[in-house]
């Protein structure tokens, strides 16, 4: 539970810090013969950041509870 709740932590700050998930997504834009064009294009999933301050507030709980010993 307490490695869950930090990799959950981890994942939202970096969310926050760099606002999503960059990739490269290419096509194929003309196809003669044995020749191909193709186009690269740099696109980024947005992540909001109310979703990664959730993330962060669910990780911190995971981890907080994680650490707590049984009373009795």
């Amino acid at each position: 539970m307490k490695l869950a709740g930090a990799a959950l932590v981890l994942m939202g700050l970096l969310a926050l810090l760099f606002g999503g998930i960059p990739y490269r997504k290419t096509e194929t834009m003309a196809e003669i013969g044995g020749l191909k064009m193709q186009a690269t294009e740099r696109k980024q999933l947005e992540i909001p950041p109310v979703l990664s301050g959730l993330a962060i507030l669910a990780g911190a709980v995971m981890f907080l509870k994680g650490q707590r010993k049984p009373q009795g």
